[in-house]
């Protein structure tokens, strides 16, 4: 069997400790719905942030293969 992977051969599985469903659970008004220990409303704000980063990542894979970015890759890099 081969593995699951996207065409860049990076894989779309993550897998974490952490309960990042209750880190981005909101109320009606936004709020937490579970405790977030330590951190609070400042560790929500994380977890959906990286929430998000971690629906691209497995969406699209390593984008460092797209031409389209390679300007600012090198450009990062001092070159």
């Amino acid at each position: 069997a081969k593995p699951v992977r996207a065409g860049d051969n990076v894989s779309p599985i993550i897998i974490t400790s952490n309960d990042l469903a209750a880190g981005w659970a909101s109320g009606p008004s936004g709020e937490a719905l579970y405790s977030l220990v330590p951190g609070g409303r400042r560790q929500h704000e994380y977890a959906l942030r990286g929430g998000v980063n971690l629906v691209m990542y497995a969406l699209t894979g390593n984008y460092k293969a797209d031409q389209v970015h390679a300007p600012a890759l090198l450009e990062r890099l001092g070159q």
